[in-house]
């Protein structure tokens, strides 16, 4: 596991190539969030092998509790008087037959009465397969706790010719949010779920009728997890995530506060982002140049001093 799951850094660092792509970031001051399959890691957002066992369980559960919704209403938890237009000699003939049918006919009956007032409701078993629909077109932006990485410079720095955005994660911002901003768990263990997980329920008009949609819970544990889980091999890069449920382009995550020049970057390079960053950015964002360490250490940054 990442040690960077207990603390989140004030910044979180973007590496990026010297691009037109990079200067539409700052101009534009949105990102691009990519979906799983747009990531460099072909492991990524899937769930561990899910036991047939655990999943008719939950089924049955799930199914349960749309069982009691009908039969046993709140506050007091009795038999409604009334179901839908059904009369109520109606609602109780039916709820008298209802009683005496086995599982899987009573959530038959539990459904053709919903259809015949035009509401579909979910189905149970559809849950897994809609969670994994649903990871396939999760947004993902990757970010990073450090800005002097050597090999992130060379792999996402465009060879230490490129800039680092770097983003505050410490105001009230989508990187302050813990439902938006999760620290990569770097592990040889695919999520899965074991006791259960977090489920919602959304109602939607498709045209005509409702629709009852339930599903994975966003916040759910695994659900989180399998989108910010990575191989050990990935744990140099210390990274944490800016997540979306769709993938595609967002404003900014965070106030962008920090710049930081590549080795290689030239000087007419540094000038031009620096104009670019003052014309479009409207608050101070500090400057730093990537600089060798003593006795080839490795890299540490330094502020660009203001200019007279």
């Amino acid at each position: 596991m990442s040690e960077n799951n207990n603390f989140k850094p004030d910044v979180l660092y973007k590496y990026r190539d010297d691009s037109e792509r990079t200067e539409d970031i700052i101009k534009n001051q949105k990102v691009w969030l990519s979906s799983p399959s747009q990531l460099n890691d072909p492991l990524e957002c899937r769930t561990g092998e899910i036991p047939p066992a655990w999943e008719a369980k939950t089924i049955r559960e799930l199914e349960n509790g749309q069982l009691m919704g009908v039969v046993m209403q709140p506050p007091l938890f009795e038999p409604p008087k009334r179901l839908f237009s059904l009369s109520e000699r109606e609602t109780k003939q039916w709820i008298k037959r209802f009683s005496k049918l086995n599982h899987p006919r009573k959530v038959k009956a539990m459904r053709q009465l919903y259809s015949d007032h035009g509401i579909e409701l979910s189905k149970p078993e559809n849950i897994i397969k809609d969670m994994r629909k649903r990871l396939s077109k999760v947004g993902v932006f990757s970010l990073s706790e450090d800005c002097s990485n050597e090999l992130m410079w060379a792999h996402y720095g465009a060879n230490h010719e490129g800039i680092v955005l770097g983003f505050s994660s410490s105001s009230d911002c989508k990187l302050a949010s813990n439902r938006h901003c999760l620290p990569v768990i770097y592990s040889r263990e695919k999520p899965t779920f074991k006791s259960g997980f977090k489920n919602e329920v959304q109602i939607m008009p498709p045209g005509f009728g409702q629709q009852n949609v339930q599903r994975v819970s966003f916040e759910d544990d695994v659900f989180r997890s399998t989108i910010s889980t990575k191989t050990p091999a990935w744990n140099y890069e210390k990274e944490w995530r800016y997540v979306e449920e769709t993938h595609g382009l967002f404003d900014f995550p965070g106030t962008l506060s920090h710049v930081v020049f590549g080795l290689r970057m030239s000087m007419q390079r540094k000038e031009y982002y620096r104009n670019l960053v003052t014309k479009h950015i409207s608050h101070n964002v500090g400057f730093f140049d990537v600089v060798e360490s003593e006795g080839l250490s490795g890299l540490s940054i330094v502020k660009v001093l203001e200019e007279a």
